[in-house]
Order: C-alpha cells, then structure tokens, then sequence
C-alpha cells in the first residue's frame, strides 16, 4: 500500500480540528528549528565580534543559554571594514547560485507567497534562508534573526500543506501557522508573533481566520523553545508603570520622531533595493559592496553593526551608552546611532544580503526613545525621567509605523519584556506613527486590506452567494458521482476515468448520504492494486462531510466545499440523497445571479 493511501488518507486536512492539530505539530518544529538557528548564530558571532573584530554588542538576558562573548580582542578596524564584505560575497554566492530567495529580508517575500503564490514556499528555502543570514549576521552585517526563524517555520507549514495535498486556503493558513511558530520562538513572544504573523499581510486589517491557528503555533513554539533555551523574557527590564502623567506630552513627541524617522527609513531601503538592482554588477558581488559600505559605517559606528539588540539590554540595564570610536555620547550620540543603523539596514539587506527588517526597526525605535528620554533629563530634571521606558515604548512604536502593524508593534514589546505595565503609553506612541505613516510600508508586498487581496477575491462575494438559496437555481442535481457505500476501492479507481471524478457521493441501500470519498487523498498505488483488491471499501474511509438542503444558501454551500477542501457537495431532503452541486454550479449560479441584477439596473 503506497503513501498516498496509508498517509494522505489518514492525515488528510479534514476541517479546521486538522488544521489546529497540525499548527500545534509546526510550532513543535518552529520552536526546535529556531533553537538551532539562535545557537548557530550566536556561536558564529561570539567568534567574529569577539576575535575578529574586537567588538563586544551586548547580549540581551534570554539569550545568555547560548554562550556569549568571552575574551574580546583589542578593537580591529580592518576586520570592521571588510569583515561585513567578506559575508556579503559568500551571501552573494549562496543567492546567485544556490537560492535566490534567500536573499532580502524574508518576511516580503512571505507575504507575497500568501497573497500571489498560494502559500507555496520552495523547501529549499528555509535551509539557505538559515545559512545565508548567519553569514550576512555573523560577518557584522545590520538585520535580524526573524527572517530565517520565520521562513523556518512558513516552510515547515508549506511543505506539510504540500505533502498533505490541502488546498490553498489550507496551505496559506498553515504557512502563517509557521511564520507565527518562528517568531513567537525567537522574540520569546507567543502572543505578539501570532499577532505579527497576521497583522504582517496587510496594511490595514488582519488575516482573521488564521488567528486561532497562528496562537496555537506561537504558543507551541515558545514552550519548545524555551523548555530548551530557559524560560524568561527576551530583556529583562525592571518594574516601571506611568504614574505621571506629565509625561505623556514626551511621548507624543516620540511618536512624532519615530513617524519622521521610520518614513526616512522606508524611502531610503527602497531607494538603496532599486539602486542596487540596477547596479551593473554581477548579483553575487552586489550583497558584497553593500557590505564594504556598511563596514565604512562601522568604522564610526561599529554599534550599527549586528542586531541591536545587545545594545537595547545594556540600556535597559542602566548603562550609559558611549562611542566605542571616539569620545562621543549622550542624547545626539543615541540619535546618531539611530540614524546610521538606517542606513547599515537598508545597505545590508538593500543589497542583497540576508536578514530581517522587524530587529533593526526594534533597535532603532530604541535609540530614538532612548534619546527622547535622555533628552528630557537634561532639559526637564524635575520630572525625574527614566530612559528604559522611553527606549521601549520607541521601538515598539517604530516598528508599528513602518510596517503598518499596530497591535503587532505594542503585543510584541509587552511580551519581549514580560510585562504589560507599558501598554498604554505603546498605544499612545504607536498609533501616532500609524495615522502619520498611512501611506508608506517597509513591506512593498503588503495589500491594503483583504478585499483587495488576491487571496479573498472569491471570499469578498460572499454576500451575494449568501443571498442566494439553492431552490432558487436549482431543481435538478448531478448524480454521476454517487456510489455505494459497499463499493470497493479498487473498483471506484477503475470507474474514476469513465465518470471523471475525483470525490464521489456516498450513499446507503436506502440512498441516505453517508459521507465523501476523495481519490485525491485516498488511492492506492497500481503495485499494491492486486493485493488490496476489494479488501477496502469506500464505506471504510468515508469523509464526514456535512451536506446541505435545498433551502440553504449558497454560500453556506461553498464555505463546505472550502472547509472541507472537496469538490461537491451532497443535497439531501427528508433523509433522501438528491445528488450533488459542484464548485462549477456554484460559480454558474452565482455568475446568472450578477448578470440579473445588472440587467435590472440597467
């Protein structure tokens, strides 16, 4: 008995329980899969930063399980200069002429496989997303972990889908699933990376129906994760709540400042992304010369180069952030930063390297809090101002502003910090930066919203098809595709061709419906026909599908047919099987329907 009958049919993706079953089997492996990750990483890192180039980033606290930095070397220009080069040309190898995909910050490029693609994510993907960004990230280069982790666990739910044969709903469905398991897994974020994974696909909604199973992946993953890494926060940050309300004016200004900035910082990668596109330079060399930009930078700044997040927990902690070139700190100090870890991003992955845009934008929402906050030290000490707050709320708000995810920007804060005291002043500053930056998105794939998706043009007429009753259409029913329960697989294989079906109707010796059998998830293989022959009949592995009367709508028909991933639908009345509607009869009527009240309104 080959696969497709032993597996397909017993797995098969039967209706949302499925669904939820499989998301809590993708977040097991997002949760183990960004451990792998993270600990690649971080060993690959404690080796350049540390003997390499002499620079110590920082660590934030839940990632002390990995080793860190040890012994740094004295601080070595050279290796800050061509180190994030040298990664930039094997990440260039690896694009040209292994995957091309794994190029860029990977949450594009999932967006737009879940709106244009079906959900369908190469499985080599994920492997060469892993070592591209460890490369682009280890050699010095500007992003974040989440591209990989999230590409990790979207593969993971596509190739399930895949191997399941589920639908494109389905696939779209788990691939979120997955995207949510790897960031909730490596932000220590169950909550906020569900949220992310379906605030990320559009401008102004959410992809709703993916909520449930993207909470269950999230969830699953950074119980995995953490059973292994530590349990804990990704910062630890010390109580704080706002009692004073002359604050709130500071905040205000904050999410002024992180809507200029964040729209700076959009118009400058998508201006460095169409310039090095057009560069006239062979691909494989392009992620290098935006790495040797970026090495200059460093040469400054070598705070621009990594994630950032390093950075983000020594201010957390109290440490007064000083220039590690030259005698320079303070608020502008901070703003600097800032301002150049815009331009070693957009370089970075602009060019074509590899790494996530949600990490940069965290940290360089950070610096801007962190200079609002020191800013108003020195100008306001009576209100006896703390920065951490301030550094937080920014990079929350940042985040929202760019990507145009508001909740996602506030959810993931409060959860990398293990605490919703801030929430208020995150809603304040986020939805400044939101309302300002309407119009621009750091993601050029994200839809305005999912009437305008690819994904929901069918899903967007449903209103008409709930209008619609089935007798309104339909006095007759198809009834080539019924068969009895006690029909033997093989025999049913042998009829499919002649019939030209693929799911069949069921029925007892009193015609009474008893479920659908689908040659698309239950067959058996040609070598094992002789063996198995009338050894299993359909009534052994019928699907249980509801089925509808003739006073149902349409559109109840059609939400049937998507759910349960089949091609038609049994009408029964009085017990009785009246046959069956198709997805074609569904679109007829539907298209008749329009066509009616066109010619009435004309």
């Amino acid at each position: 008995m080959g696969s497709k009958f032993g597996l397909k049919g017993v797995f098969s993706i039967q209706g949302p329980r499925s669904i939820y079953v499989y998301s809590l089997f993708i977040g097991l492996l997002s949760g183990f899969g960004a451990y792998g990750f993270n600990w690649a990483l971080t060993w690959t890192e404690s080796f350049t930063f540390g003997n390499l180039m002499g620079y110590d980033p920082g660590i934030p606290t839940g990632d002390l399980h990995f080793h860190s930095i040890g012994s740094v070397n004295p601080i070595s220009p050279l290796w800050i200069l061509f180190l994030p080069a040298f990664g930039g040309l094997l990440v260039g190898i690896v694009t040209s002429f292994f995957c091309a995909e794994a190029q860029g910050g990977g949450t594009d490029s999932l967006i737009y496989a879940f709106h244009f693609n079906e959900g369908k994510i190469q499985t080599k993907v994920p492997f060469f997303k892993v070592i591209a960004t460890i490369l682009t990230l280890g050699s010095g280069g500007s992003g974040g972990k989440e591209g990989p982790t999230a590409q990790i666990g979207a593969g993971f739910g596509s190739s399930l889908a895949g191997f399941l044969g589920a639908g494109a709903r389905a696939r779209r469905t788990l691939m979120l699933a997955g995207t949510a398991g790897g960031l909730g897994a490596i932000f220590r974020a169950p909550l906020g990376g569900a949220i992310t994974a379906v605030e990320m696909v559009y401008q102004e909604d959410i992809e709703s129906d993916s909520l449930v199973p993207c909470i269950l992946s999230s969830v699953t993953a950074y119980l995995t994760y953490t059973s292994i890494a530590g349990s804990g926060s990704l910062f630890s940050v010390k109580e704080y709540s706002l009692n004073d309300y002359r604050h709130i004016p500071l905040y205000i200004l904050l999410g002024l400042l992180c809507y200029v900035v964040g729209y700076f910082f959009v118009k400058v990668y998508h201006k460095i992304q169409d310039v090095f596109s057009k560069l006239p330079l062979p691909n494989y060399l392009k992620p290098a010369f935006g790495g040797l930009l970026v090495g200059c930078i460093a040469l400054l700044f070598p705070e621009v180069l990594g994630s950032g997040f390093g950075l983000i927990q020594r201010m957390i902690n109290g440490e007064v952030l000083e220039s590690t070139s030259f005698a320079f700190s303070g608020p502008f100090f901070l703003l600097a930063v800032a301002l150049f870890k815009v331009f070693s991003t957009s370089l970075t992955v602009g060019s074509g390297g590899s790494g996530g845009l949600l990490g940069p934008s965290f940290a360089i929402g950070g610096m801007l809090g962190a200079f609002v906050g020191s800013m108003a030290q020195v100008l306001f000490p009576e209100l006896g101002i703390i920065i951490f707050p301030f550094l937080l709320v920014g990079m929350g708000s940042f985040f929202a502003g760019v990507a145009r995810a508001p909740i996602a920007g506030m959810i993931m804060v409060c959860d990398m910090i293990g605490s919703y005291e801030l929430l208020p002043p995150l809603m304040i500053v986020s939805v400044i930066a939101v309302v300002l930056s309407h119009k621009t998105s750091i993601y050029r794939n994200q839809i305005k919203n999912r009437f305008l998706s690819p994904s929901h043009h069918w899903d967007m007429n449903q209103d008409i098809m709930d209008r619609i009753r089935i007798r309104d259409h339909f006095s007759e029913f198809r009834m080539y595709a019924m068969v009895s329960e006690n029909l033997s697989l093989t025999e049913l294989q042998s009829n499919a061709p002649g019939i030209q079906a693929s799911d069949f109707i069921l029925v007892g010796a009193g015609e009474e419906y008893k479920g659908i059998v689908s040659l698309r998830k239950n067959r058996i293989l040609p070598e094992f026909e002789a063996d198995l022959k009338n050894l299993i009949t359909c009534g052994e592995i019928v699907q249980d599908v509801p089925s509808v009367c003739t006073n149902d709508t349409m559109g109840k028909a059609l939400q049937i047919l998507l759910e349960y991933d089949v091609d038609k639908l049994a009408i029964v009345e009085d017990g009785k099987c009246l046959g069956y509607l198709r997805y074609i009869d569904l679109f007829n009527a539907y298209q008749n329907e329009v066509k009616n009240k066109q010619r009435k309104s004309a």
